[in-house]
C-alpha cells in the first residue's frame, strides 16, 4: 500500500513569509501612527470648538465677561474655566477649584454632575454635594470633562504647573494636573517681561472693556484658548518646541468666532533674540491696539 507524502514548509520559504510579513508592518506602522496621530488632533480640536461655543455662551449669559475663575486662594487663574479637580498630590492644587465653580461646566458639559452647590461667598465658591468630599473629586474615575482633556496630553507631556509633568507623585498630564488641557488666553492684558515690547502696559479692566469689540471686529483671529504649551504665549518660561501633538512650534488653538485650527507660532528677532511674535496674519493673541 502506497504513503502520500506530505510537504511542509522548508525552512527558507518560513524565512521569506516571515520576512514578507515584517516588511508589510514596517510600511503599516507609520501610516497607523499616522492615523493615530490624525485622530488625536480631530477630537483635540473638536474639544476646542466644544470650549469655545461653551465660553460663546457663557458671555451671552454674563454680559461678555470672561471665564476667569479666581482660585479660593485669591488671585486670578486661566486654567480654572472647565474641567475636573486636579488628581491628589498636584503641586498646583491649592489653585484650583472645584467643577462646581469652574464657568464653562455648565455649559460644555450639561448632562454632567459637578458634585456641588453655588453658595455665596467670599469667593463665589460653592459646596459640596451630600455625601461628598475632596477625596471624591480627587478620584480620576469620577467627575470627570472629557471636553478639556485633549487625548494627546499624555502624562509625559511637557506641564509647566507641574515643572514639566512631574512632581513628587509621579508625572502628570495637564488635565490631571489641573484639571484641563487648555488655557485660556489672559495674555490680551498681561505686561510681561523679558520682550522687546515690554514696555507696554496691558490694562486688565480696559482689556475687559475692548473684549466685546474684539469679539465683532476679529474673533476670528483671536485666540480664546490654546494647548499648554503654546510658545507665543510663554516667552519667560521658554515652552519647548513640541508640543502635545508632536509637531515643533505648533498648537491647537480656539478663536472667538468658536471655530479652532492647529496653528505655527512665528517668531520675530529684535536684534538680541528671537522670540514668538504677540500677534501674526493668523492669530492674534493681545489687541491690536495695545501695539500701536
Amino acid at each position: 500500500m502506497s504513503r502520500k507524502s506530505v510537504r511542509g514548509f522548508t525552512l527558507i520559504e518560513l524565512l521569506v513569509v516571515i520576512s514578507i510579513i515584517a516588511l508589510l508592518i514596517g510600511l503599516l506602522l507609520p501610516a497607523l501612527s499616522r492615523a493615530r496621530e490624525a485622530a488625536r488632533t480631530t477630537a483635540c480640536l473638536s474639544n476646542m470648538g466644544q470650549i469655545a461655543r461653551a465660553n460663546t455662551m457663557y458671555q451671552d449669559d454674563g454680559d461678555d465677561f470672561m471665564p476667569v475663575r479666581h482660585p479660593y486662594s485669591g488671585g486670578w487663574s486661566n486654567f480654572n474655566h472647565g474641567g475636573r479637580y486636579p488628581l491628589q498630590g498636584s503641586s498646583v492644587q491649592w489653585a484650583c477649584v472645584y467643577p462646581f465653580d469652574r464657568p464653562l461646566n455648565k455649559y460644555a458639559h450639561p448632562e454632567l454632575p459637578l458634585g456641588g452647590r453655588p453658595i455665596n461667598g467670599s469667593q463665589g465658591q460653592g459646596q459640596f454635594d451630600p455625601g461628598l468630599n475632596q477625596a471624591t473629586f480627587q478620584d480620576p474615575k469620577k467627575f470627570n470633562f472629557p471636553i478639556f482633556e485633549c487625548p494627546a496630553d499624555k502624562a509625559l507631556s511637557s506641564n509647566y504647573q507641574e515643572g514639566g509633568g512631574v512632581n513628587f507623585q509621579g508625572p502628570r498630564s495637564c488635565y490631571q494636573a489641573i484639571g484641563t488641557t487648555y488655557m485660556f488666553n489672559c495674555y490680551w492684558f498681561l505686561q510681561l517681561t523679558g520682550h522687546p515690547r515690554r514696555g507696554v502696559t496691558w490694562d486688565w479692566n480696559r482689556g475687559t472693556r475692548m473684549f466685546k469689540r474684539a469679539r465683532l471686529v476679529y474673533p476670528s483671529q483671536f485666540v480664546g484658548f490654546f494647548d499648554d504649551p503654546f510658545d507665543a504665549t510663554f516667552w519667560a518660561r521658554r515652552a519647548p518646541r513640541f508640543t502635545h501633538h508632536g509637531k515643533p512650534d505648533t498648537n491647537s488653538v480656539s478663536f472667538l468666532d468658536g471655530h479652532a485650527a492647529q496653528v505655527k507660532t512665528e517668531y520675530e528677532n529684535d536684534g538680541q533674540s528671537t522670540l514668538p511674535m504677540y500677534n501674526t496674519s493668523v492669530y492674534f493673541l493681545v489687541y491690536p491696539e495695545y501695539l500701536d
